[in-house]
């Protein structure tokens, strides 16, 4: 089963108060639409709701919530590689984060790295 496919709803939950809880209901709302209906693509509209959040989940690995990190910055790639992130290059990401992909579980690792591979970055 793919990662962001088998997020929990503590997990979307978790993501959807990333921006200090503000909005959260929304974002959470929007999120499980992305997911569940748009198959982890966003569309135009969604900028803010819900992709704000999980662009400020992909910027920062926090202890415990290694999943969640993964999940969002698996959809970030996704999304740059669909078009609908024009502002985020790739390896650029990629080389900025790297210390903080080494600290996930292997096999989350395993499936950021497939994710960059899949959008041209390996």
């Amino acid at each position: 089963m793919d990662l962001v496919q088998s997020i929990s709803e503590s997990e979307l939950s978790f993501i959807a108060g990333l921006d200090y809880g503000k909005d959260q209901d929304r974002h959470q709302t929007a999120l499980r639409l992305v997911i569940d209906q748009q198959g982890g693509k966003f569309n135009e509209g969604q900028y803010w709701f819900p992709y704000e959040v999980v662009e400020l989940g992909a910027h920062d690995l926090q202890t415990g919530h290694e999943r969640e990190f993964a999940i969002c910055t698996i959809l970030v790639i996704r999304s740059v590689a669909a078009g609908f992130d024009k502002a985020t290059d790739l390896a650029e990401k990629r080389a900025a984060m790297e210390s903080q992909y080494r600290l996930l579980p292997v096999a989350l690792q395993v499936a950021v790295d497939a994710e960059y591979a899949a959008a041209g970055e390996s």
